[in-house]
Formats: C-alpha cells, structure tokens, sequence
C-alpha cells in the first residue's frame, strides 16, 4: 500500500492553484534528488511521493494548468518512477511494486483517453518525415 503523502488541506490548496502545484512538483523533485545524493532515502521518499500525488492532481486539471515542457501525466510518471526505484533500493518491494501497478495503471488509463488518443495521433502526424528518396537510403 501506498502511503498518503499530501495532507487535505494542502491537497486542496494545489488543486485550487496549479500554478503552485506545478512549482511544488520541480521544488520537491529537485529536493528528493539532493536527499538521494546525500543519501538521506527517508527525505527523498517524503519529496517524491508528494510530487507523484501533485502530479496526480495536475493530471485531474489538464485544462487549467498551463503548457510546460513536460506535462501532468510525464510529471506523475517521472515522480512515481524514482519514488518506485528508491523503494525498490531500499527494501520496500511491497510499495515499490504498488508505485509501478498505479504508474501501469495511469498508462492504460492515458491509452483509453480520447483526448489523449486524438493528441497523441496528431503528434506523430506532425513527427513523421516523408520517405528519403532512394539515393538516400541506407538499404
């Protein structure tokens, strides 16, 4: 099981402001990075299971937050990752394992999501290069 890391009232204090939401996310992910370095796993644990549940709340909003460079749903996954890999240094399997079923879980949910399905299509629309002609070729 996966501990709860926000309490309420900030839970509700970043669900009314994104915009702090989204800075909270780099602060503590920045932070839980240095515990690592320093060594300190109970402190990483505490930064990135609050980034991972503030980016939970930044995929509920997607029409309120602004576009960044990465998005609520990279945010959640990038948070749920190291969280699930210091856990998994760490001995914490049983948790490490319910991190990476939710991350599993967000994945198919995106998959299914036909906003998400109609962005992504146009996505790798736009990424998509014309065949090089056969002068070109490697093969």
């Amino acid at each position: 099981m996966i501990p709860n890391f926000l309490c309420q009232t900030h839970r509700q204090h970043y669900q009314q402001e994104p915009t702090e939401a989204l800075m909270a996310w780099d602060n503590w992910m920045s932070a839980g990075h240095q515990s690592v370095l320093s060594q300190d796993n109970e402190r990483a644990f505490r930064y990135y299971g609050s980034s991972m549940e503030v980016a939970a709340i930044l995929m509920q909003q997607s029409a309120q937050v602004a576009v960044t460079a990465i998005t609520p749903f990279e945010r959640y996954q990038l948070a749920g990752q190291h969280l699930a890999e210091l856990c998994h240094r760490n001995g914490h399997e049983d948790i490490a394992s319910a991190i990476v079923q939710k991350l599993n879980n967000a994945l198919a949910n995106q998959r299914h999501h036909p906003v998400t399905n109609v962005n992504r299509k146009a996505s790798h629309e736009a990424c998509e290069q014309p065949t090089p002609p056969a002068s070109m070729r490697v093969h």
